[in-house]
């Protein structure tokens, strides 16, 4: 029996680590052999499925019926969290339909969404046209900041394993 509880223990924290931080409904209905690149390229013919992306928070903007969010995409790692020390592919628009406070959505802030892609827009940088992927919000994930500090496991006490041979005296 308690064999039985040690393995059922340890699946959980192993398991755990490969949740999504979205619902398991959203993530199932979400098309994953859609690319960033792909989005990019052709965003018209992926209108109407639904994806998941990550970013950093560029800007947001407020008007009268919708919020826009410009993210900066970074791959998803473990749990679809942003993944920071990956390189940037472009941006990304993200449309909400209500109102998204700028000070919670603010610059830098790491996101994970899940939309419905709308088409594409152009966007000027640097003084040059790019077309961009345009977002429909459903479910959307804001990362605390130490999420950032303390990777996949939060602050708490990691467990470890090893194995270790030591020669010397303190």
């Amino acid at each position: 029996m308690a064999k039985k509880i040690a393995f059922a223990v340890i699946l959980s924290f192993i398991l755990s680590g490969c949740t999504s931080v979205l619902s398991t409904r959203v993530v199932q209905e979400a098309d994953d052999k859609v690319t960033f690149t792909d989005l990019q390229k052709q965003p018209d013919r992926h209108r109407g499925s639904l994806v998941i992306l990550g970013g950093q928070i560029i800007e947001t903007v407020v008007k009268e019926s919708e919020t826009r969010v410009q993210v900066l995409q970074l791959p998803l790692g473990a749990q679809q969290r942003p993944d920071n020390t990956a390189s940037s592919q472009g941006r990304f628009i993200v449309i909400f339909k209500r109102f998204a406070d700028p000070l919670v959505y603010e610059k830098g802030r790491k996101i994970t969404v899940a939309g419905v892609v709308q088409g594409g827009q152009v966007i000027m940088l640097n003084d040059r046209p790019h077309n961009v992927p345009v977002l429909l919000e459903r479910e959307t994930y804001l990362w605390k900041t130490e999420d950032y500090y303390y990777p996949a496991y939060g602050p708490g006490p990691a467990f470890q394993f090893g194995i270790g041979v030591g020669t010397g005296r303190w």
